[in-house]
């Protein structure tokens, strides 16, 4: 069984003939993206359902023309597509271009842009995993202690072999999605078939050289940063300063600096703005559009007191205004 058989246990977020309106939607759930249709757009039609367990969502989508999608870099998780009806063409500009068919996979990596044609009727499912669990199992495989980022060719697996054992794993994350198995509601369950998909993917998918260690903030060494990260991930909502962050993690402002670059590649205030974005994100998103919750409202609770910055930061991550999110 799988999601393209069977999407009516999954929750359908699109369904529409309006090219705008799914740009809009699909571009919330995933990251922000061209989407245009190339051929007869009048008959444009998109559907899309997606479903969940901790750790892994999955997806459906299709396109009744043919439909170019361009994401921007997906940043913080990956997408293991694999085509059922019709066919498509990936390209990663000035480096590497495939034809996907039925039955075949490729895979959309963080680091990179890509642009997808479509063909009319063209119908697949998605496997988002995020990108810090595919770069622990990238670690594990080459004997690493640490993270090791992922890079992926678009040539799919490596071997029938290795198709037929991502087709194992992919069917057993369709199960649990599409009849809602204990993976939902266990998080033990959750884990295990999460950490066992990303491991699959490793192992079955070719990747591309040049993979570097990761830092990630579940693994930080550096107790003081851990420190400081604890009181920004409870009290974003109140009105932190450096000062307030470099006494809970008992150092000075500079050394507390200095340390979020070394561990983070960021600064403490940095670091907590990208926090109250995202929660903001969040608010935004489960807001009923026509009820009393307003943008403003939203960003005075995580701090942004001008809204003009706010906006701008907002559109910066998210591709578009957070009023657009508000709306959707």
């Amino acid at each position: 069984m799988n999601a393209a058989d069977d999407d009516s246990r999954m929750r359908t977020l699109v369904r529409s003939d309006d090219l705008d309106e799914t740009r809009a939607i699909i571009s919330t759930a995933y990251s922000p993206y061209e989407l245009r249709a190339l051929e007869n757009p009048q008959n444009f039609t998109a559907w899309y359902a997606e479903g969940s367990f901790p750790g892994v969502t999955l997806s459906g989508l299709s396109y009744g023309t043919e439909t170019l999608v361009a994401p921007e870099p997906l940043t913080t998780y990956l997408l293991v597509c694999q085509v059922h009806t019709g066919r498509v063409r990936v390209v990663s500009p000035g480096r590497e271009e495939q034809y996907v068919g039925p039955g075949d996979t490729y895979v959309l990596d963080p680091h990179r842009r890509f642009r997808v044609y479509w063909g009319a009727g063209a119908r697949m499912t998605t496997i988002r995993l995020a990108r810090e669990t595919v770069d622990r199992a990238v670690g594990s495989e080459l004997g690493r202690e640490e993270p090791v980022r992922a890079r992926f060719a678009l040539g799919g697996a490596v071997s029938r072999a290795a198709a037929g054992t991502w087709q194992g794993i992919s069917d057993a994350v369709h199960r649990e999605i599409v009849t809602g198995g204990v993976a939902r509601t266990s998080p033990l369950v959750a884990a295990q078939l999460t950490q066992a998909t990303a491991a699959a993917l490793v192992a079955t998918h070719r990747m591309l050289p040049g993979g570097e260690p990761v830092r990630y903030t579940g693994n930080v060494a550096h107790p003081a940063v851990r420190r400081a990260l604890r009181l920004i991930e409870e009290s974003s909502d109140q009105p932190l300063t450096l000062s307030d962050l470099a006494a809970a993690a008992r150092l000075s402002p500079r050394a507390l600096q200095e340390a979020f670059r070394r561990y983070l590649d960021s600064t403490p205030l940095a670091y907590l703005r990208e926090v109250r974005l995202e929660r903001a994100h969040r608010d935004l998103v489960a807001a009923d559009g026509e009820g009393p919750v307003t943008v403003a409202q939203v960003a005075y609770r995580w701090g942004f007191s001008n809204l003009g910055r706010f906006a701008e930061w907002y559109r910066r991550r998210y591709g578009h205004s957070p009023s657009r999110t508000l709306r959707t």
